[in-house]
Order: C-alpha cells, then structure tokens, then sequence
C-alpha cells in the first residue's frame, strides 16, 4: 500500500471515530469551553436563590412545613454516637437508634434506619464528637470539596470546579444529607489512579465497599483486566476494615448488619421507598404496577447487561477514558436498592467521556448527552414524581450503550488502520 492510500485509510477511521457533520465544524458549540463559566453560575445563583428562600421560611416565618435539611445524615451522626458510647450494634436498632435521632433534629423525622455494613462505622465514628448542627455541613462541604478535586483531576479545565459545584447531583447530596460524593470521589480516584499506582487504587475501591451495592462490578473490571495488584489490595482492603470493624464494635454489628440487609430490599420491595428516586428498573416496574418477578427479571437483566458491558469494555484494549466511564455506569444497573443522591457518580461518569473527548474529539450529539446526564440526578425528584413516568433508569441504559457502541467503533477503527498498514 502507498503512503497516499494510508493517509486515506487513516483518515477514514478518524472519520468513524469522531464523526461530527463538516459543517458544525467551524461553529462554537454552545457548550464550549469559553461558555462553561456562564451555565454553572446560573444554576449556582438559583440554588442561592432557593437557600435563602428556605432560610426565610425556616427561621423567620418559622414555618413547620418546611422539611429539615440533610435528614438522611441523621443516622450517620446517631451511628457514631451509638459507637462512642459503646453501642454499635444498636445502631441497627431501630428502636434505640430513633429517639436519637429525634433528639439531633428536634422534631419527628420518620424512620431513618442504619443500613451500612460495620466497615462504614470506622468512617463515621468520631461525627458526633461534634453536635449535629456542625458535624453534617463539614462532612457534607467536605465531601463535595473533595467530589471537585477528584473531577478536577480527571478533567482538568479553569471551569471544572464550578461545574462540579454546581452539579445538581451534588446540592441533592448537601440537601438529602447523603454519602454519594463521597462514594463517586472514592470511584473516581480508584479509577485516576489505577494505571500508575494500582495499590492504591486498590484501597480506594476497598473504601467503595461502605455501599456494596454499588462496587459490585469493580472486582469483575479488574479481574478480566488482570489488574491484579489492584485487585488484590481492594480484597485485603476491604478484608481489613471488615477486621478492624469486628475488632472495634464487635461481630454482632455484622450480624446486625446481615439482618438489616433484608429491610433494605423489603423498602424497595413493598413499594414503601419513594419510588420515584429509585432510578432502577426494578423500580420502574413497580411504578408501572408490574407483579414483583416481573419487576425482578428485569433488574436481574439490567444486570447482566451491565457485568456484560463491563467484561467487553475491560478485557480488551480501548481507550481508557472509556472503559473507566463503563464501569461508572454499569455499576448504577446492578442493584435494586439505589437513590437519586447515588447518582453523583454521573459527574465521575461526565468527567471520564470528557477526558476521553479531549484526545479523541466529541461524537456527534455527545456534549448535549452529557448536560443530560448533569441534570439527570433531579429527574426523579422534579419529573418523575409529577408525571409518574419512570424513565430515569433508561438514561444509565441509553448511556452504556452509547459508550459500548463507542468502543466497538473506535476498535473498529483501530483494526481497520491495523490491515491498512499490514497491506
């Protein structure tokens, strides 16, 4: 073959690639990079907006309507009091854990049990060393501080961190209370760090397992991908913080635990979750009034679907920013029990295919997708519980499979410049 019929050949895989039409090529995108400042700061200003909206009904109308903040912190600062008063295991109690919490919140807050494995009590253990009132926000500015480090480093660009801050998934995070940046910072670091130092990405995928439900297909990436120091350091992580758990609070926390695990599907199960911010399939379902086997088979099917695409991603060579992007992904299809506040993990999700993009260039339609996913984490709470229609688990499948879809493409490409050069 000559050189002019290889630069063709080269050319046309490039074009397979990144196969944006010629006449959008000269065109600002308006989500560009000299725009990205202008849409995270409106957002930014209409949450300030709310705050001190909320702020003026909570503490100068003293209105009793208004729901407390960061709730579901509730039983993370109970836990840890639990577990400094040498009590752990009633943290799974809950008729020792309730009146604790009522007593952090001042008012009835409902049921709010504990339902994390003990390992998860080392995290929390020294928050009630603090009152409530400041424990929940340096935990929770924390962990959002942490979120924009994490996505910074992956997608480094003068605006990533406001975009970060203004993510919608993370202010439902500061508003519900919850744990997901600081499980989607734990994500992303294992997956920055999981080509030059495996060990410790290892660790960061061991420290994952506080919400098992959401690192079950880790070990399946990094075994089809023979990763094994990685692999090896997140089991011997996650078998020491088992250990050192047990050793700290006794094996009835893990006993407890077990028992717990059972209620959590029971929620989701008896439909007594909200099931509107349960953006899985087998929620779906039970928001369509579907029998409960059907509602079963097809999350048993999402996922397959997604151990699938995680084996086809990581056992052959692609792009990493890819496959690290499939993982994100599949792992919010395996479990049933899953809440819109997981879906932080989107913003890790954002900042993988932008790491990718920035070598390859964006396909056709990728950077309207991606403000999709940026909202996606509010669908729940702002469309699905006025509408009823549950689409928010069609997102994480429409996504895979455009990140699926990609892959074969670019190994296609790849193998057709491969026999191109041969020849």
């Amino acid at each position: 073959m000559n050189e002019t019929t290889l630069r063709n050949s080269m050319d046309a895989a490039a074009s397979m690639r990144n196969h944006a039409p010629r006449a959008c090529q000269g065109r600002s995108h308006w989500l560009s990079g000299t725009r990205l400042w202008i849409y995270p700061l409106a957002v930014l200003i209409y949450f300030a907006g709310v705050a001190l909206a909320y702020g003026y009904h909570v503490w100068w109308l003293k209105d009793p309507r208004m729901a407390p903040l960061a709730v579901d912190f509730l039983p993370f600062w109970s836990a840890s009091h639990l577990a400094l008063q040498g009590h752990a295991a009633d943290a799974y109690n809950l008729a020792v854990l309730t009146p604790i919490e009522q007593r952090a919140a001042g008012r009835s807050i409902g049921t709010l049990p504990w339902l994390y494995p003990p390992t998860f009590l080392l995290f929390v253990y020294p928050l009630a060393l603090l009152p409530f009132t400041l424990s929940a926000p340096l935990f929770l500015f924390g962990t959002l501080a942490l979120f924009a480090k994490v996505v910074k480093t992956i997608a480094p660009h003068p605006h990533t961190a406001l975009i970060a801050l203004a993510f919608p998934g993370s202010a439902l995070v500061l508003a519900a209370g919850q744990n997901g940046l600081l499980t989607a910072s734990l994500m992303g670091l294992g997956l920055a760090l999981l080509r030059r130092r495996p060990i410790l990405a290892g660790l960061c995928f061991a420290l994952v397992a506080m919400k098992p439900q959401l690192c079950v297909l880790i070990p399946l990436a990094l075994l089809v991908s023979r990763s094994w120091r990685a692999l090896g350091a997140m089991m011997v992580g996650v078998a020491i913080s088992l250990t050192l758990s047990v050793l700290a609070f006794g094996s009835d926390t893990l006993a407890a635990f077990l028992h717990n695990m059972a209620l959590a599907n029971s929620y989701v199960e008896s439909g007594r979750a909200l099931m509107f911010r349960v953006p899985t399939l087998f929620a779906a379902f039970k928001l369509l009034h579907a029998p409960i086997v059907v509602a079963g088979a097809a999350q048993a099917i999402s996922a397959l679907c997604a151990a699938a695409a995680v084996c086809y991603a990581w056992s052959r060579p692609s792009a990493y920013g890819l496959r690290a992007a499939v993982l994100v992904c599949a792992s919010l299809l395996v479990s049933p029990y899953l809440y819109d506040y997981d879906l932080t993990w989107y913003g890790i999700l954002i900042a993988w295919v932008i790491y990718h993009a920035r070598e390859h260039g964006f396909q056709r339609g990728q950077r309207e997708w991606l403000a999709v996913l940026w909202l996606a984490p509010v669908a729940g709470l702002t469309i699905v519980a006025h509408l009823h229609v549950p689409f928010t688990p069609f997102i994480s499948i429409a996504t895979l499979w455009m990140l699926v879809s990609q892959i074969a493409r670019e190994r296609g490409a790849q193998a057709f410049i491969t026999t191109a050069t041969l020849h």
